[in-house]
């Protein structure tokens, strides 16, 4: 049984991007035109395209007119503990959504490795939609840790950004651990652009008042407490009965008691954000590690929507993946136990087909999805693996 999976970059259709591509032309269109004639060419029973939700109408009404389906909204959310909304277009008849796991992202934090990443400090004083008290007015007071029915992230400040002056701008942005993570992203750069900043809780026997702590504690001149760990102090915020001290002051936040420190999210925390298993291998640097995760695919989105697949587990399948990334098509698949026979794959980041090729080495790498374009370009009626 023939399979043909992909999404191609929405960086040209994203509502981010700067004089982004509104109408179904340019290179955002002729990216999705090589799905198209890979289609036609490949000949699958089964097809499935995935893309941002965020791109204009006109680009998504040609979309459905040209594959003859309308799409299927997801929100990760359901899946994972990141808020992370895409359309899918596909033909497997009959998919719903998925079930709510309520996971929340306290629920996928690392144990033990606060102290690894950079932290940041909290903003104890700023302007509408920048301070402390403002944001929380909105928070719910019913779901789980009694603070959030788990659907969205939940903002609860921004942080200090030496001369930077848009504090309130998405990368600066701090969130609760018990609400969900913002939406992963692959491409942009500084500060928590791509994980999210969060107030990370740290588990109170790592660190000791007095003699013989394995991180001592000190209190700068501000009155902020610290904790001096290789070299650096890093600032601890305590939150007692809703509020939090900041530099000697209190402020009211919607955070169960305890201590919190802030940073970004780990690589392994990103794993489980996007629901790749915590075994998978990236022989590459943390910053591709964490472009690519942003770039992916929620796995257990694709599994969803790939077990109503008529005799997925039970018939060999024969796959083309455009613009395969980091492979989370075959993870999918991986995980609904489908027997894959033959996996083609056209990308071009070196990076990604590094990882590819560090998980799946059957995998068949063929280079630019424009190839597509060649006169007898059918690589499937060659050598299969």
């Amino acid at each position: 049984m023939k399979l043909l999976i992909g999404g191609s970059p929405c960086t040209h259709w994203s509502i981010a991007r700067k004089g982004r591509e509104t109408q179904p032309e340019g290179i955002g269109w002729e990216l999705f035109d090589n799905y198209l004639i890979a289609r036609d060419k490949f000949k699958p029973e089964y097809f499935l395209y995935e893309n941002n939700k965020s791109m204009a109408g006109p680009i998504r009404e040609q979309i459905t007119a040209e594959l003859g389906v309308e799409p299927i909204l997801i929100n990760s959310a359901r899946v994972s503990a990141q808020s992370r909304q895409r359309l899918y277009w596909t033909n497997i008849p009959d998919v719903k959504q998925p079930e709510d796991r309520g996971i929340i992202l306290r629920d996928i934090l690392e144990s033990g490795v606060c102290w690894r990443e950079k932290s940041y400090t909290l903003r104890a004083s700023a302007g509408p939609h920048q301070g402390m008290s403002n944001i929380i007015r909105s928070i719910t007071t019913n779901g789980k840790y009694g603070y959030l029915g788990a659907a969205e992230p939940m903002r609860i400040g921004t942080i200090e950004s030496g001369t930077q002056t848009n504090h309130d701008s998405k990368p600066f942005r701090v969130y609760s651990p018990d609400g969900k993570a913002v939406t992963l992203q692959g491409e942009a750069g500084g500060y928590g652009a791509k994980t999210g900043l969060y107030a990370v809780p740290v588990n109170p026997s790592e660190f000791a008042r007095g003699g013989g702590a394995v991180y001592p504690i000190n209190f700068d001149a501000e009155g902020q407490m610290t904790a001096e760990i290789g070299g650096r102090a890093r600032v601890i915020y305590e939150v007692r009965d809703g509020r939090i001290t900041i530099k000697g002051e209190q402020y009211p936040i919607k955070l169960a008691d305890g201590f919190y420190i802030i940073r970004k999210l780990t690589v392994l925390e990103c794993k489980r954000l996007q629901t790749v298993p915590d075994s998978y291998i990236f022989p590459v640097s943390d910053t591709q590690a964490y472009r690519q995760l942003g770039n992916g695919w929620t796995v257990d989105v694709i599994a969803h929507i790939l077990s109503f697949c008529p005799g997925i587990k039970e018939k060999p399948l024969e796959v083309l993946s455009m613009y395969d990334g980091m492979s989370c098509g075959r993870l999918a698949l991986d995980k609904l136990g489908a027997s894959v026979a033959a996996y083609w794959a056209t990308e071009i980041d070196k990076y990604a087909i590094k990882t590819t090729q560090a998980n799946f080495p059957d995998t068949v790498q063929l280079g630019d999805a424009f190839q597509v374009r060649e006169d007898g370009w059918k690589p499937w009626e060659g050598e299969k693996q």
